[in-house]
């Protein structure tokens, strides 16, 4: 490394232009950053789920309707007053460009009164125009097809399905969004409140709070990283050196994602504050190393060819580990999980090569600086508190030991407590509007979510028969008395309000189900071809465990029936993913665990300081895992990457301690000497560099979602109980393994 120093600062012109051409192609490529607001990137792209799922999406498209819920406190929705506000605000939203169809309380059918006539199906509206008589809302409170999805039992609550054409662009979407919500708004008042909900605003409102936390969070890193680096070294030029490699690490690596295509989603949006967090080590551990050799008596290019060849080589190991921890991700059968993985571990690869060209030339330019300014440094508590902790440690290591024991018999009970779940709605704050209005739809109507059922019979004919025609509504039914269950729908699903003896003859069935379809628009319920129709059963919020197992006994049911049924929809696939994630990550984990500790073996020539690595580093991993059960935090789509993420970081700090005591053991020192002298000389650094990681990744808690703010807070908590077991388990676990001498 020190000769790749010396050749660098003979073509330093050359690296400077070279540097500003990657950078300059790398903000091109920024420009091409997009962010995607689905959460299709979640879903596995491979496997039965996966395909189920498009067939799903080909024949009845994606169900992304739109929900508003009309809420009266004070009086009936059935009063005249409240029916006509319903009307105008129906109304308004069909009024709307881009509107399919709305349903409404005050347009629907009444299936009750469905008769055949020679001339097909008659159903008379559930409203008629003039005021309801106590009879007909009595009539109404009865009426399972209405009370539940169109009104709410107390009546006080009514539910207008907005279902859209193809909007076409996003900006057109986003517009046609925005007006939706402003006509809801507008109709409020007077004591009454608007909840809007569904899919597409799910996508919108995830869109608007990533681009929100980029603005916010990612300038409150740099600044966290410009106060604390001026902090440590009180000099403005280290400051500011630090800062610019973090700047350039990000704009390649961002430049990169833009380049290849990549979108921006709930996973990939953590991408900047993450590679602005972990790319500050190696610049830290240089500038360190930098002051360390203008105090032996170097300058100039000496002294930064000293600096890059004492701590070169250990910054490389550092990157590629900690890259490594990233790429074991893709392990993790999500898309947006691999593309994480990949994009991190590429990024922190980046930080190396900018640090390693871009900081040395600038430590060049940077002027001497007076001894005095770092001063501090040298005979401050931090230093005296790094001489006596080896002689601290080897005098209390069963102490040391004894804490670890103490520690894992904490917290790995609390692993067995680790639930897991996605629900992007729940992830949001909880004053979110969408989550407000979510959890409203769920507690008066029939919920925001859905389990999607597709029943496929050999034979489109088969569809219509009787006996389908009655399997279909007895799995209804019985998928109607389910916990959770709020509403069903399928195109048979209005024969359930028809009088039973027309159900009762197979002749009049018949003709009832072929003239459904044809009397009312069912084109999202059945196709085209008649050979599939789709069930949707309303749920309200429950974790992902409930919601498999309710999938479970549906598909148990149907077997029973012998009704040719799959389990499908976008919740379903997310309550999928969330339970892969507990056996994905295991495999991720011991991936990372082999790929480090293994490179670190390999690269130290001893099995002894893999084992040495392995100590300090899976208890943080631990300490992560146990307090994810004991404080209740979901193992998510994002909070399952910790694990690997942090175990990267982590080993960091090893390496460059056991990487000086090899170089000690090699110059001849003993066992305690060697390792007195690592702590001494890296010690700073793997304190300050814990610091900054700390409060980068705390900046984080300031973010718009649930998995983000654990993501962050987890990740620095465990940043500071690493740099406490990496000063104090490592130096013991050398002096056992190897002894003091």
């Amino acid at each position: 490394m020190k000769l790749f120093a010396r050749h660098l600062i003979r073509w330093q012109w050359m690296v400077v232009v070279l540097l500003a051409g990657v950078t300059g192609v790398a903000l091109s490529g920024m420009t091409r950053l997009r962010v995607d607001p689905s959460n299709e990137r979640l879903f596995p792209r491979q496997g039965d789920d996966a395909r189920v799922y498009q067939r799903f999406l080909t024949t009845f498209g994606s169900a992304e309707d739109i929900l508003v819920a009309f809420h009266d406190p004070q009086q009936s929705l059935l009063a005249p007053a409240g029916l006509a506000a319903v009307r105008r605000l129906t109304q308004a939203l069909a009024e709307l460009p881009h509107v399919a169809m709305v349903h409404s309380l005050t347009h629907a059918p009444d299936m009750t009164q469905l008769r055949l006539t020679p001339f097909g199906i008659a159903v008379p509206r559930l409203i008629p125009d003039e005021s309801l008589t106590p009879e007909q809302v009595q009539a109404i409170q009865g009426n399972t097809q209405v009370i539940g999805t169109l009104l709410a039992s107390d009546l006080h609550t009514a539910g207008i399905l907005v279902v859209p054409e193809n909007v076409g662009t996003a900006s057109t979407r986003e517009a046609w969004l925005t007006a939706v919500r402003t006509v809801a708004a507008q109709h409020a008042g007077q004591g009454r409140q608007t909840y809007v909900a569904g899919t597409p605003l799910e996508r919108s409102d995830v869109t608007h709070y990533i681009q929100q936390d980029q603005k916010r969070i990612i300038p409150l890193v740099f600044m966290v990283l410009l106060g604390v680096t001026y902090s440590i070294y009180r000099v403005k030029r280290f400051a500011m050196l630090s800062l610019s490699c973090v700047l350039l690490s990000l704009i390649w690596t961002m430049g990169s994602v833009g380049f290849v295509g990549i979108p921006l989603n709930v996973i990939t949006s953590l991408l900047p504050a993450v590679i602005t967090v972990v790319s500050v080590s190696v610049v830290i551990h240089l500038v360190n190393q930098f002051i360390d050799e203008v105090e032996a008596g170097a300058s100039g290019a000496e002294a930064v060819e000293n600096a890059v060849g004492h701590v070169g080589m250990a910054c490389l190991l550092t990157s590629v580990t900690n890259a490594m921890g990233f790429f074991s991700l893709p392990v993790i059968q999500a898309p947006a999980i691999q593309e994480f993985g990949l994009f991190a571990g590429l990024g922190v690869l980046l930080a190396f090569v900018v640090t390693m060209t871009f900081a040395p030339l600038a430590l060049l330019r940077i002027g001497r600086v007076p001894s005095t300014r770092w001063l501090h440094l040298k005979e401050g508590r931090l230093e005296a508190l790094l001489g006596q902790l080896t002689t601290w440690v080897a005098a209390h290591r069963r102490a040391v030991f004894l804490g670890v024991v103490v520690l894992l018999g904490v917290m790995i009970p609390g692993i067995w407590q680790i639930t897991e779940g996605t629900d992007i709605v729940r992830a949001l704050k909880q004053d979110a509007p969408l989550r407000v209005s979510s959890e409203f739809i769920d507690q008066h109507l029939t919920g925001a979510h859905s389990l999607e059922f597709l029943v496929e019979v050999p034979g489109g004919d088969e569809l219509t028969a009787p006996a389908t025609t009655r399997q279909v509504l007895a799995f209804s039914h019985w998928l109607r008395t389910q916990p959770g269950v709020t509403a069903v729908f399928s195109p048979w699903e209005p024969l359930r309000g028809v009088p039973a003896e027309l159900l009762a003859d197979d002749d009049q069935l018949k003709v009832l189900a072929t003239l459904l379809p044809l009397g009312f628009p069912l084109d999202a319920w059945l196709d085209t071809m008649g050979k599939t129709l789709r069930i949707s059963a309303r749920i309200t919020s429950i974790n992902s465990e409930h919601f498999l197992a309710l999938a479970d006994r549906a598909r148990q049911q149907a077997a029973q029936m012998s009704l040719p049924l799959q389990v499908t929809g976008t919740n379903y696939l997310l309550a999928q993913m969330s339970r892969a994630l507990v056996h994905n990550q295991v495999a991720s984990l011991a991936c990372a665990v082999v790929m480090i500790l293994g490179t670190i073996t390999i690269a130290l020539r001893s099995w002894k300081m893999g084992v040495v690595a392995a100590i300090p580093n899976l208890l943080p991993t631990v300490m992560i895992f146990g307090l994810m059960g004991w404080l209740g935090i979901e193992l998510s789509a994002a909070t399952t990457m910790i694990a690997s993420v942090a175990l990267g970081l982590f080993v960091d700090d090893t390496i460059h301690l056991l990487y000086l005591y090899r170089q000690g053991k090699k110059a001849g020192r003993r066992t305690f000497d060697a390792i007195e002298s690592s702590i001494h000389h890296a010690g700073r650094a793997v304190i300050f560099t814990s610091l900054i990681l700390t409060l980068g990744f705390w900046a984080g808690l300031l973010g718009s979602f649930k998995p983000t703010i654990y993501f962050s807070f987890l990740m620095g908590l465990t940043m500071l109980f690493s740099v406490v077991t990496e000063l104090l388990v490592t130096p013991a676990a050398v002096l056992t393994l190897e002894g003091k001498t």
